[in-house]
């Protein structure tokens, strides 16, 4: 299957197909379910945009699928084998991101499924450091800062969705005078789960943005 939609675009047909089987496991009356499908399938063409008719093949079925669990689970697999995997700096490259920063772990991306990552990211918990490693622009941008080992329910905005979040705090450096400031936010602990949940790149610029380019 051509390699067509990225991780979050895996992610967002997921959800939606699962809040489809929960109403048909749920819900008795079809004309619920059938103003339920449309609201669906809006939110899928408003997703896809322009695009909507190139990925148009590879949401066949996707209604059928949503009235079973087997059958959603055998759809979302064919779904993933479209998904464009994650591209993953090189040593070298991920070295120069972070050339500041002694021992840097190298991440084992042949033990990863890189299709699960719209960003990857990894906390270094005995520096309470956490690494974030995205592609702006098609160009890789490595973010560090601190983590709080406190966390707490709220929402990630990256992901935007509920969740555990801590403080994450990065040094950039203003324009101008060369002062260096502190910028963040609450964000999810575990990034592989911000990776679950995340459906759309806009906000996950935004935070890289924010916490890494000067202004």
């Amino acid at each position: 299957m051509n390699k067509q939609i990225q991780p979050y675009h895996y992610n967002f047909i997921r959800k939606q197909a699962h809040i489809l089987l929960q109403a048909h496991l749920s819900v008795n009356d079809k004309n619920t379910i059938k103003t339920l499908q449309a609201v669906v399938l809006e939110k899928i063409n408003a997703q896809f945009g322009n695009k909507y008719e190139e990925f148009q093949p590879l949401l066949t079925g996707f209604l059928e699928a949503a009235t079973s669990k087997p059958r959603l689970e055998q759809y979302l697999e064919g779904v993933k084998e479209a998904v464009i995997p994650f591209d993953p700096p090189s040593k070298q490259q991920l070295t120069k991101l972070f050339k500041k920063t002694k021992k840097l772990k190298i991440p084992d991306w042949e033990t990863l499924d890189l299709r699960d990552y719209t960003f990857y990211s990894w906390n270094d918990s005995g520096k309470q450091q956490k690494f974030i490693v995205a592609t702006i622009d098609g160009q890789f941008v490595g973010v560090q800062g601190s983590i709080s080992p406190t966390v707490q329910k709220g929402i990630c905005p990256i992901c935007h969705e509920t969740s555990e979040v801590a403080l994450f705090m990065s040094k950039v450096k203003e324009s101008g005078d060369g002062m260096y400031t502190k910028r963040g936010n609450y964000i999810c602990y575990d990034s592989d789960r911000c990776n679950h949940n995340i459906e759309r790149r806009a906000e996950l610029e935004d935070f890289i943005k924010n916490v890494a380019f000067t202004r």
